[in-house]
């Protein structure tokens, strides 16, 4: 299947991003990578898990669900609640999700993510309650970010075995390339954005990790469903798919087939390598996917001693993200969820909805430095938007 200009648009628009992540902001000096700052300080958004039954929900596998939820200090980023069916509210929100088997479980993006469509859905077992809380491939992910990985690669192989040996390939060669050659920033800018040496990083070992995974593989199915539902497309495509995961779990937009390539492969792990602009974690990109780990011991111990801040290093992609929306039109948003879901969510302030810190307050006079980024971005998305439309124009004159 002929991947669409528009693909190709968004990555190119979500990379050429990467330079006003990058820039640094005079108002607060962030001397940390990006990827190192994100995995230190900030915590994974917190899905929603709902158990629908004829009775208050019990048994071992919910129960075993109870145990990995945040809201009983589990070491998983989700929220658990129970619907008994045989109430009225219950009764109405089965019969809306055309509910018919039990217990049934649904699993939903966190609440402020745009998806409000479940990510899977399916009749609750005890093996089905374990490989929500754990898969092996998730688990391998954890691990490897918490011995120091700047990020890990997961490839989704389509199933074509040419295609899938071709993106892994690429994927092998140019993050053997990147871990070689690519070095955390030596410089850095205080306050007032004037250059000073960094050592805090000096020999930080530059490791990039590949995973790759079936798109049916019945173990991942929950991993494969969160990345393939990130963004509305995706699933519409035969072809590999390659996200950058870095910090607690966070995956970075998809590469596409043919866009799996040294160019856009380097630049991601750049990005993740230059120093942060702390602001707020939110406006960044990427989708945190649902892990069960403590987090509170990686790789150096304590890294970041810069105050409890908010982090941008990575906001750009944002914008990028809806620049290209903008220039190409994508399907309608799904409808909102259940009722149930949006109760479930956290509290304003609660875990998985607040980003580490509040966000450091506005200048109270002059520009605005993430007004200023958005502009630089602005500008850098303009010019990557009339090269392509001044190359599409040519293209369809010959």
């Amino acid at each position: 299947m002929e991947i669409p200009v528009h693909v190709y648009l968004r990555s190119a628009l979500i990379l050429a991003g990467i330079a006003c992540a990058g820039m640094p902001d005079r108002s607060q000096a962030c001397n940390v990578p990006a990827f190192r700052y994100a995995l230190e300080r900030w915590p994974a958004d917190s899905y929603q898990i709902l158990v629908y039954d004829r009775t208050d929900p019990q048994g071992a596998a919910f129960e075993l669900l109870q145990k990995g939820a945040s809201e009983r200090d589990g070491a998983a980023n989700y929220s658990l609640k129970g619907i008994d069916v045989t109430k009225p509210e219950g009764k109405a929100l089965a019969e809306q999700r055309g509910i018919v088997a039990y217990p049934w479980v649904e699993i939903y993006y966190p609440i402020h993510f745009q998806v409000r469509t479940p990510v899977w859905a399916g009749p609750l077992t005890l093996d089905r309650a374990k490989r929500i809380l754990n898969s092996p491939t998730r688990s391998r992910l954890a691990q490897t970010l918490l011995s120091g990985e700047v990020a890990v690669w997961i490839l989704i192989k389509s199933g074509h075995d040419q295609k899938d040996r071709r993106a892994l390939e690429s994927l092998k060669t140019h993050l053997d390339r990147a871990s070689a050659t690519l070095r955390i920033p030596d410089t850095g800018a205080d306050v007032n954005g004037n250059p000073v040496e960094v050592t805090d990083f000096k020999t930080y070992p530059v490791r990039f990790g590949l995973m790759e995974i079936a798109h049916d593989d019945p173990d991942e199915d929950l991993l494969v469903s969160a990345l393939l539902k990130s963004e509305p497309d995706l699933g519409r495509y035969g072809e590999p798919m390659a996200f950058p995961v870095f910090g607690r779990g966070r995956a970075l937009y998809a590469l596409v087939g043919g866009g799996i390539q040294e160019k856009n492969i380097r630049e991601a792990c750049q990005s993740m390598l230059a120093w942060c602009s702390c602001q707020i974690k939110a406006l960044s990109p990427g989708t945190d996917l649902l892990i069960s780990a403590d987090w509170s011991r990686p790789f150096g111990g304590r890294m970041v001693k810069a105050p409890e801040l908010p982090l941008t290093g990575l906001s750009a992609f944002l914008q990028d993200q809806r620049s290209a929306e903008t220039a190409v039109p994508r399907r309608a948003p799904e409808p909102a969820g259940p009722v149930a879901v949006r109760e479930a969510a956290p509290a304003a302030g609660g875990a998985g909805a607040v980003p580490v810190g509040e966000p450091a307050q506005a200048p109270r006079s002059g520009e605005s430095p993430l007004v200023r980024n958005v502009l630089y971005l602005a500008g850098a998305a303009g010019v990557v938007l009339l090269a392509l439309s001044v190359f599409l124009t040519v293209k369809a004159k010959r």
